[in-house]
């Protein structure tokens, strides 16, 4: 009896070594199987990356090329009309002075505007009021090769300053009476 269990017990250990080497085998082709995966993997990321690298370098490529195209009608403009880089300036400051987008529109195609409200002065940093004047770009009376914006026939860094100049006499006159009665009270 005692070696017919014997015989059981090598038979059914010999089945255990199998199937433990099954299992091996098996975990080595998974292995093999998952290195092949992470290759391939890898080796389509690569491609990915490069297509990615090609694609972002033709592209750049056509944008310079159309920035270039750009340019070279820009310069052509610039050259068969004078004033278009005074229209780009003229454009800018309108904007910046506080018309509207349409109301630089307007000034930009030489059209008089009629305005009515506020304007902004870079030069004094502050906004002054306007009663339904009138605005027009026209050409600038000391550089014809340039234009400027006028108020009623006069340009606007004039007016500016001459409104900034009756605001400074008009604290001037508030501010001086107030300094003679505090100085005479003490």
């Amino acid at each position: 009896m005692g070696s017919g269990k014997l015989k059981e017990l090598e038979a059914d250990n010999r089945t255990l070594q199998g199937e433990v080497a099954a299992r091996d085998e098996n975990i080595e082709l998974l292995q093999q199987q998952m290195q092949r995966q992470q290759e391939e993997h890898h080796r389509q990321l690569m491609e990915l990356q490069a297509k990615h690298r090609r694609e972002l370098s033709d592209k750049e490529a056509e944008h310079q090329k159309e920035v270039s195209f750009l340019k070279s009608i820009i310069q052509k403009a610039q050259k068969w009309f004078p004033l278009f880089q005074e229209l780009v300036y003229m454009e800018k400051f309108c904007l910046k002075v506080g018309f509207n987008e349409r109301q630089t529109a307007t000034l930009i195609s030489g059209k008089p505007l009629f305005y009515e409200g506020e304007l902004y002065s870079e030069e004094h940093n502050r906004k002054f009021t306007t009663e339904r004047a009138g605005f027009q770009v026209v050409k600038d009376p000391k550089d014809k090769s340039k234009l400027a914006l006028s108020i009623n026939g006069q340009l606007i860094g004039e007016w500016f300053k001459e409104q900034f100049g009756r605001l400074f006499s008009s604290v001037k006159r508030t501010v001086e009476p107030l300094r003679k009665g505090k100085g005479m009270g003490l």
